[in-house]
């Protein structure tokens, strides 16, 4: 048998590093992927946190409530673009059994876009809603 010559080393030496970079990039990338997700995700969450915090102190205002969500501040300012690109329709606010003991606030984001990184996932997906309600203090 004859010994590979050199050039031949370097061709397959230059086709497995090729390979292994598309291999490490993919998983690079998802893994950029994944913790924006989870960024936004928690991002979210800690938005619908403090917008509840608020709402349960103050009198009830359904838009004051929701511009908490999407503006951090009870009025959207002039000119503003929501947190994230988030919409109005995405945030929904609702009293449930006013009136009574069990007076809850209830906040819900859904349907939030997210883009991909990943190269060839060009759609944009909509997280899972995120919905939190605490009892309704101010009475």
């Amino acid at each position: 048998m004859n010994a590979p010559s050199p050039s031949s080393r370097r061709g397959s030496a230059m086709l497995e590093s090729s390979l292994v970079l598309l291999v490490f990039l993919t998983l690079l990338i998802a893994a950029f992927d994944m913790g924006q997700f989870l960024f936004l995700h928690h991002a979210l969450a800690e938005r619908l946190r403090s917008s509840l915090r608020y709402a349960i102190v103050n009198d009830y205002d359904a838009t004051a409530i929701q511009n908490m969500v999407l503006y951090g501040q009870t009025s959207a300012p002039p000119g503003a673009t929501p947190y994230f690109n988030l919409t109005a329709a995405m945030v929904s606010v609702s009293r449930q059994d006013p009136d009574t003991n069990e007076d809850r606030i209830v906040i819900t984001i859904s349907n939030y876009p997210f883009k991909f990184l990943t190269p060839g996932i060009t759609a944009g997906v909509t997280g899972r809603s995120i919905s939190a309600s605490l009892s309704y203090e101010n009475q």
